[in-house]
C-alpha cells in the first residue's frame, strides 16, 4: 500500500492515452478551461492557496491531543512509541456510522473536492539508474460504496522517463471528525506503455485487508504513530509526525503550517517524509533509508480540471475497473460498479 507513493496532477505535458489489451484510457486534459489554483502564498503569511472546502474543518477543541485527530502544536520530539519499528500505531475502529459524504471536503491536508489535480515531479530509481519520475494525481467524482460507506475515487499516474510505469485508484473516505481513510485499491504496473500486470486490488476487509486513516483531520508533535492499513498479503502502512507548523518551498511556492509526516511499512516505517500543506496536501517527498524506489517529488502545478477534463479522468477511473472485472475478478469481478456523483 503507497510503495509507489501517488499524488500529482496534469498539464505541462501532451495527453496521453493508455492501453489495456483493446480498451483505450484516455488521460483527462488540460485544456485552456482549466483554471490553476494560485500559487501559494510567500513565508510568513496565511492566504488560502485553493479555493475553500464546501464544509469546515472539524474544530481542534473537538480531537484531543497525542491522538489521531490531535490539535495542531508545536514542534518537540514525537513520543517514545514512535521509535520502535515494529509498533504497529493507533487504530480507530472501523464504523460505518462514523462516516459522512467524501464530498464534504473537511480535510484541509487531504482535499478530496473533485476535478482538482495535482503535479509532482522529482526522480525514481529504475534498477541501478537514476530516471525523471512524474506522478499526477487527480480528485475524480467516481463514487463507490465499500463496506457500507461512501468512497471517492482519487487518480494516480506515475511516468519514468516520460513512461507510463504504473496507474492506480484510491478509493478514500472521511469520518464525521475530517479523517480521511482508504477503503481499497486498484494498481496496475505497465512497461513501454503497456500493461504488464495488476499490483494490487482490494475492496474493504475481504480477503485479509485492514482498513486505516491515511490522513488524520488534526496532528501535532505528541500525535502516536497510526495505522494507515493493510491490503490483502501486503505489510501493514503506518504514518507518524516528524515536524508540524513548519514553512516549506517546493517549485510551485511557500507554505506555511506545514506538517512533515514519515510514512511506511511497519517494521520498516521510515520509507518517506511527506510534507502535507493546508488546503493543498503533499508538496514534496523525500526517501528516507527503507525507500525501495527512493523516489523524490515535489509539486510543480496544482489546479482545478474543467468539467470535461473532470468527466475524462471519472471516465479512466471507470474504464480501469471494468478492466479490473477481469484481471482482478476476485475482488471486482462481482462487486457492484461504480457511478459518477450527480
Amino acid at each position: 500500500m503507497h510503495g509507489r507513493p501517488g499524488y500529482a496532477a496534469r498539464c505541462g505535458r501532451p495527453r496521453l492515452t493508455l492501453i489495456i489489451g483493446a480498451m483505450a484510457l484516455v488521460v483527462a486534459g488540460c485544456g485552456a478551461d482549466s483554471t490553476s489554483v494560485p500559487p501559494a502564498s510567500a513565508p510568513g503569511s496565511s492566504s488560502a492557496t485553493r479555493p475553500p472546502a464546501s464544509a469546515p474543518a472539524v474544530a481542534p477543541s473537538q480531537a484531543p491531543s497525542s491522538t489521531v485527530g490531535g490539535t495542531t502544536g508545536t514542534t518537540t520530539p514525537a513520543p517514545s512509541q514512535n521509535s520502535d519499528p515494529n509498533f504497529e500505531g493507533t487504530r480507530v475502529a472501523f464504523d460505518p456510522a462514523n462516516f459522512v459524504d467524501p464530498l464534504l471536503d473537511t480535510n484541509p491536508f487531504h482535499p478530496l473536492k473533485p476535478g482538482l489535480q495535482w503535479v509532482r515531479a522529482g526522480t525514481t530509481e529504475v534498477g541501478s539508474r537514476v530516471v525523471p519520475h512524474e506522478i499526477i494525481t487527480t480528485m475524480t467524482d467516481v463514487i463507490r460504496v465499500i463496506d457500507g460507506v461512501t468512497t471517492i475515487a482519487m487518480l494516480d499516474e506515475s511516468t519514468d522517463s516520460g513512461e507510463v510505469s504504473q496507474v492506480s485508484i484510491d478509493y478514500l473516505a472521511l469520518d464525521k471528525d475530517g479523517n480521511v481513510w482508504i477503503l481499497g485499491g486498484y494498481t496496475e504496473d505497465y512497461e513501454g506503455g503497456a500493461y504488464t500486470n495488476t499490483d494490487s486490488a482490494y475492496l474493504g476487509t475481504g480477503n485479509g485487508a485492514e482498513l486505516g486513516i491515511l490522513s488524520p483531520a488534526f496532528v501535532d508533535a505528541g500525535t502516536v504513530r497510526w495505522f494507515i492499513g493493510k491490503a490483502p498479503e501486503e505489510k501493514a502502512s503506518v504514518g507518524q509526525p516528524v515536524e508540524v507548523g513548519i514553512t516549506a518551498c517546493v517549485t510551485f511556492g511557500c507554505f506555511d503550517n506545514v506538517r512533515v509526516v514519515q510514512e511506511g511499512n511497519v517494521g520498516a516505517p521510515d520509507n518517506e517524509n511527506k510534507y502535507y500543506a493546508p488546503g493543498v496536501g503533499v508538496i514534496n517527498n523525500f526517501p528516507l533509508d527503507a525507500s525501495l524506489h527512493q523516489d523524490t517529488f515535489q509539486l510543480t502545478n496544482f489546479l482545478e480540471l474543467s468539467p470535461a477534463g473532470l468527466a475524462e479522468a471519472s471516465q479512466m477511473v471507470l474504464d480501469l475497473e471494468q478492466h479490473a472485472r477481469v484481471v482482478a475478478a476476485d475482488v471486482y469481478g462481482s462487486a457492484p460498479a461504480s457511478k459518477r456523483a450527480p
